[in-house]
């Protein structure tokens, strides 16, 4: 940091060990510390480009009594009624619970901040999905519920809350993630109940790879929500498993890192033209939705 903020740094590390104690000292330093690297990535919910200010909120309960303090992160000063921002994103950091940690997890550099039984439980759960991982991040941050996973600025985000997965990317195409995560893709699937439209997306383009897991992906989320007719065409094949075989052939060839909301398939049969079957995958919050007409057909084909 430049002489100014040191400044202002070791200023308010004084003013915020005023206000509470001297035993918090180190804990505010490190906290403090940690709170600018977070704010210093692009892609974290305390980044000012999302044109909100970014304030930590300090608190420690003294007896009956608890004490609070607003800190601006970019102006490195103790904030009050007279020049709080109106657009802020409050982080809340408990003196008397909260840590910050640095660690080195699987090879991997690793900041860590939060609730200490919520960190282990988180860390020990990423853990896991760093380990099937094909490639590693250069380090990663695991900010309360939030993982930061830096690929030399390239980003997997991860928004880990119970049950429920949030997956972002950002400057890597779906193909890239894919192949980067590799098998935690399945493992998050079978581990966490809800996630998002993006993660569909990318479980779509990792099932897309080999024939195999495209197998394994049609009869785990398009099979079981096919409607009578659709069902009907695929028993009355001689063999419905190469008719897979050729969807697969088609959804190969698709631009997968330009993958829209839903994939449209029409399949015109020979024996009857005039009713071709068609099959929507679409990609939703709550999951994978089969549905009987797509909103726009992204493969066709004769059978």
């Amino acid at each position: 940091m430049p002489a100014v903020s040191d400044q202002r740094f070791e200023a308010l590390v004084r003013d915020l060990t005023n206000r509470f104690s001297s035993a918090d000292e180190a804990k505010i330093r490190a906290a403090l510390s940690a709170f600018l690297k977070v704010m210093e990535l692009p892609v974290s919910y305390l980044n000012p480009s999302s044109r909100y200010h970014p304030v930590a909120v300090f608190k420690k309960r003294f007896g009956g009594i608890e004490k609070s303090a607003m800190v601006s992160l970019p102006d490195m000063r103790i904030l009050n009624r007279y020049n709080m921002p109106g657009w802020r994103r409050e982080v809340e950091f408990r003196l008397d619970r909260d840590i910050v940690a640095e660690e080195n997890v699987h090879g991997v550099r690793a900041l860590l901040i939060g609730e200490p039984a919520s960190l282990a439980r988180l860390r020990d759960a990423f853990a896991r999905i760093l380990q099937r991982m094909n490639m590693k991040p250069g380090r990663f941050v695991l900010f309360y519920n939030y993982v930061y996973m830096d690929f030399g600025g390239r980003f997997i985000n991860l928004l880990l809350r119970g049950s429920d997965l949030q997956i972002s990317l950002v400057n890597l195409k779906y193909t890239e993630a894919s192949r980067v995560l590799g098998k935690a893709i399945p493992y998050m699937d079978s581990t966490f109940g809800n996630k998002n439209v993006e993660f569909y997306k990318l479980l779509f383009v990792y099932s897309s790879e080999t024939a195999g897991t495209f197998d394994w992906f049609f009869h785990r989320y398009v099979m079981p929500g096919l409607n009578p007719e659709q069902r009907d065409f695929l028993e009355d094949m001689q063999d419905y498993r190469n008719f897979i075989s050729l969807l697969y052939s088609y959804v190969r060839r698709l631009n997968k890192d330009r993958l829209g909301d839903e994939v449209g398939i029409r399949v015109i049969r020979r024996a009857n033209p005039n009713r071709p079957l068609e099959i929507g995958i679409a990609f939703t919050n709550r999951g994978i939705a089969v549905k009987r007409y797509p909103s726009t057909v992204t493969i066709s084909f004769t059978v």
